[in-house]
């Protein structure tokens, strides 16, 4: 701290509490830091502030003066001290987040939607892409992401584990038999993503996993396009539960290869390290958390599971 700002608080708390054994007291000090303290502060100004006997302390008219001056810096520290901390937990402002395409577009709006709803002052930008998102170079407040090594700069939250499965429509396989193992994969058509590094398809069964040649005339980077397709009968499809639970339901796709799905898939929340975090962020993360909590339970219950 600047010497022009030492000594005006044990000023001030020697003539609130009387003395300066009192003072340092209250400052949880020694009394001859408090005394050193204000001695130092009227040679910075050149002014006696204070008359001192063995028995009184009295001050004088310019020190009457200067502890007007004193109170008031110190009251506007404290304001705007306590404005900073009403800053900090007030949910207002700009949240940026980044998430998946498929998990922004079904669970992740509906959430936003519902978390605007109880913080009204709060403004959002959610930008959906297939990659992964370094939060410092970016300037994401959080983000959802499955799977993948995060870094040791962030914190991760899990928020559910999820699984694709192979899916097919009536139509397809009325016209083709269903395969009965991840190697009869390669013979149908297959409804590829573009989005990622993986070509092939690995699943997951009782006798472990297995990478699955897929063989594809028709790619998207649209989760939207990839079930359009399915359900248009195009070929097989390989999606995460939670986008094909009304579809299965309804029996418009099938599991077209039974006892096999991916490997589990955690889906995450990420923030980055903070001494303190911001008040929309923790409150954002707790709602998001118990958001996905209550609808994967749904899914998982549903009556007709995957």
């Amino acid at each position: 701290m600047s010497k022009r700002f030492e000594g005006y608080e044990e000023f001030v708390q020697v003539i609130d509490s009387g003395s300066f054994s009192a003072a340092a007291g209250v400052l949880g000090v020694a009394k001859s830091h408090v005394s050193q303290k204000v001695s130092r502060l009227e040679d910075r100004l050149g002014i006696r502030l204070l008359n001192r006997t063995t028995r009184k302390l009295s001050l004088t008219d310019i020190g009457q003066q200067y502890l007007q001056h004193c109170r008031q810096i110190i009251e506007d520290v404290d304001s705007a001290e306590q404005a900073m901390t009403s800053l900090q937990k007030q949910v207002s402002g700009r949240l940026r987040i980044n998430a998946p395409y498929l998990l922004g577009e079904l669970f992740l709006v509906p959430a936003i939607a519902r978390f605007m709803q109880l913080h009204p002052q709060l403004n959002i930008e959610l930008d959906l892409n297939s990659h992964k998102v370094d939060l410092i170079d970016s300037g994401y407040d959080l983000a959802i992401q499955i799977d993948g090594d995060v870094g040791s700069h962030v914190v991760r939250k899990l928020l559910a584990t999820s699984h694709l499965y192979v899916v097919a429509s009536t139509d397809y396989l009325t016209r083709h038999r269903a395969p009965a193992s991840p190697e009869d994969i390669a013979q149908h058509h297959c409804l590829q993503a573009s989005y990622g590094e993986e070509k092939n398809w690995l699943l997951q069964g009782e006798s472990g996993v297995v990478e699955a040649r897929v063989n594809s005339r028709w790619r998207s980077n649209s989760g939207h396009a990839l079930r359009a397709a399915a359900l248009q009968g195009l070929g097989l499809a390989y999606l995460p539960d939670y986008y094909l639970k009304d579809d299965i339901a309804s029996q418009r796709l099938h599991v077209a290869l039974k006892g096999w799905s991916s490997t589990d898939r955690e889906i995450v929340v990420i923030y980055q390290h903070k001494r303190h975090l911001s008040e929309k962020i923790r409150l954002f993360v707790e709602f998001i958390r118990e958001y996905f909590e209550r609808e994967f339970n749904a899914l998982n219950e549903s009556q007709e599971p995957l």
